[in-house]
């Protein structure tokens, strides 16, 4: 089975630029939990749900903070948080859509990963995630 069968094809991109605000609300629009980060030589970097949680995670965190703070922190590029080559010095994980399946698969336990942006060139056709491969295996048994 090749990567193309069990990813989600034509997904939404965000640039470095867009703001984690904005992120969060394509993220809740869309019932999506990762989103690829790419500029115009391609991708830089996943971010996801969990990624975005630290607002919510770290306790008193809006109580500490003024309006004014916690719209500066909304408002930020989500170029701040995410795990991009820029960030970690170290190429984004990807598949192909022609790869097999399970090496999505392994990368995305390698990497202890939730999604996988899946290229083609330099384009982003698709992500594959610990959801699809779950959907695709109960296809399967069933």
């Amino acid at each position: 089975m090749k990567v193309r069968e069990v990813m989600t094809s034509d997904p939404v991109v965000v640039s470095p630029d867009t703001s984690i605000e904005a992120v969060l609300a394509l993220m809740r629009e869309r019932g999506i939990r990762h989103v690829p980060v790419v500029d115009t030589e391609g991708i830089v970097g996943m971010v996801s749900d969990r990624d975005l949680t630290f607002i919510h995670s770290m306790p008193g965190v809006f109580t500490m903070l003024s309006q004014a703070d916690v719209k500066e922190v909304l408002e930020s590029p989500v170029a701040t948080i995410i795990k991009s080559r820029f960030l970690v010095d170290r190429d984004v994980v990807t598949v192909r859509p022609e790869d097999d399946a399970s090496r999505a698969v392994e990368a995305l336990l390698m990497y202890r990963v939730g999604a996988l942006p899946v290229v083609e060139g330099e384009e982003v056709v698709g992500v594959v995630s610990v959801i699809d491969v779950l959907r695709q295996a109960a296809e399967c048994w069933s």
